[in-house]
């Protein structure tokens, strides 16, 4: 896909602009799965249901596939992973034992500092552009994901 977008494509063809939006969006993704797992042997779904954990102490599986936008299944694979390599543990509510929560333990709490490394990552190409470009580029996304989210 991402040859066939590219072959003689210039900025005269608008009717490309959304697919090759998703090409590039898809090689972002890549970059970041790549140095998560390169770095910290993560997955993205990882790092995002750690950072939700982090966020909130009492944080329910099934919150949890809400924030993920994916299955409590799938959930809960990403959860016996991240238990098994020491990132969080399981626990049961005092108040409804139906209700299982995860916490992060002192390993998962290095989240804050990855997150602060993949934000650096990140920012170090962003500067194929310069400031009025991140700005404009900045306000363009912003319209296109209300656009979207609506």
């Amino acid at each position: 896909m991402e040859q066939l977008l590219l072959k003689g494509w210039d900025k005269s063809q608008t009717d490309l602009v959304i697919p090759f939006l998703q090409v590039v969006s898809d090689l972002l993704g890549k970059r970041y799965d790549r140095y998560l797992s390169d770095k910290y042997n993560l997955t993205t779904p990882q790092y995002l249901l750690l950072l939700g954990a982090l966020n909130d102490s009492h944080m329910t599986l099934g919150r949890l596939s809400e924030i993920l936008n994916c299955s409590q299944g799938n959930v809960t694979g990403i959860v016996d992973r991240l238990e098994r390599d020491g990132w969080l543990v399981r626990e049961r509510s005092q108040e409804d034992r139906r209700v299982i929560t995860v916490r992060v333990t002192e390993k998962g709490a290095q989240v804050l500092d990855i997150r602060k490394d993949l934000t650096h990552e990140l920012n170090e190409l962003a500067k194929v552009w310069n400031a009025d470009e991140r700005q404009a580029l900045a306000g363009i996304l912003m319209r296109l994901y209300k656009e979207l989210k609506d």
